[in-house]
C-alpha cells in the first residue's frame, strides 16, 4: 500500500516547475537532491493528512500504522536529500534553499489547523510548488533572473488557476454562492492584469528577461476565460485538462526562452 496525494492537479503543479527549472539550467547533483527533497515533501502530505484525521476517522484508524511508517520513511529520504544538497553547495549558494520556506511555513500552519481547503491555503500550495523551482534552478547554475522568472511565471499561473477553479466551484456547489464567486473572479481579474504589467516593467528595466511577461500569456488568457465565462459542472474534467495544457504550454515557452545555449 502506498498513500499518494489525492489532489490530481497537484502532480502537474509539482512537475512542471521542476522540469522547467532543470531544463533551462541543466541538471546537477545539488539540483537533483533538492528535487528529491521536494518530491519527498509532496508525497509526505497524504500520510500526514491521514494521521491528522483529515481523511476521516475510519481511514485514520485503519491506516494509521502504515501512514506513520510511510511518513517516517519519506521524512528520512527528504531530510537526507536536503542535507546532502546543503553539503554539496558552497556556503554562498545556500540561501536560495530558504526561499520556499516563505510560503511553506504559513501553509504548514494552515494544514495542521485543519484549514487546508481555505483559499489562502490553496493559494499557498500553488506558491510553494512554483517557488520550489527557484532553488533547483539556482543549484543547477541558473542566474537569479532566470530562476525568478520560472518561479514567478508558474506562481502567477497556478494562483490564477487555483482561484479560477475556486470561482467555478463556488458558482455551482450547493446551489452556488454568487457573492463569493464574484469576489473570486474580481481577484482573478486584478491579478491577471496587475502582475503581468509588473513583469513588463521589470523586464523593461532589465530585472527580468522578456520571457517572463510573455510566458504569462497562456495562464492569463485561461484565467480571463474562467472569470468571464465559468464553465458548468459537466465540464470540470475538460477544465482540468485545459489547465494542464496551459501549464504545458507555459513550460515550453519558458524553456524556449530561457534555456542556456
Amino acid at each position: 500500500m502506498v498513500l499518494l496525494p489525492k489532489e490530481h492537479g497537484a502532480y502537474g503543479q509539482l512537475a512542471f516547475p521542476l522540469v522547467t527549472a532543470l531544463a533551462v539550467s541543466g541538471a546537477s547533483v545539488p539540483a537533483g537532491l533538492i528535487a528529491v527533497a521536494i518530491v519527498g515533501g509532496f508525497l509526505a502530505h497524504e500520510p500526514l493528512l491521514v494521521l491528522l484525521g483529515m481523511r476521516g476517522a475510519r481511514v485514520q484508524h485503519e491506516q494509521r500504522k502504515f501512514a506513520r511508517i510511510w511518513l517516517s520513511a519519506l521524512c528520512v529520504v527528504g531530510a537526507c536529500a536536503a542535507a546532502l544538497a546543503v553539503a554539496s553547495l558552497p556556503t554562498s549558494a545556500r540561501w536560495p534553499l530558504l526561499v520556499p520556506a516563505i510560503p511553506a511555513l504559513p501553509l504548514a500552519i494552515a494544514i495542521v489547523a485543519g484549514k487546508e481547503k481555505t483559499w489562502p491555503a490553496e493559494v499557498g500550495v500553488s506558491l510553494v510548488f512554483s517557488v520550489a523551482a527557484f532553488p533547483v534552478a539556482m543549484a543547477a547554475g541558473a542566474t537569479i533572473p532566470t530562476a525568478a522568472t520560472v518561479a514567478a511565471v508558474f506562481g502567477l499561473n497556478f494562483v490564477l488557476a487555483t482561484l479560477g477553479v475556486r470561482g467555478v466551484i463556488l458558482n455551482i456547489r450547493g446551489g452556488g454562492d454568487p457573492i463569493a464567486a464574484a469576489s473570486t473572479r474580481r481577484a482573478v481579474l486584478v491579478l491577471a492584469c496587475v502582475v503581468p504589467m509588473i513583469m513588463v516593467l521589470a523586464s523593461a528595466n532589465a530585472l527580468l528577461p522578456w520571457t517572463a511577461p510573455a510566458a504569462t500569456v497562456p495562464g492569463v488568457v485561461t484565467a480571463l476565460w474562467l472569470a468571464a465565462s465559468p464553465p458548468p459542472a459537466s465540464r470540470l474534467r475538460t477544465l482540468g485538462w485545459t489547465l494542464v495544457t496551459t501549464s504545458a504550454l507555459t513550460t515550453v515557452m519558458l524553456i524556449a526562452g530561457l534555456r542556456s545555449p
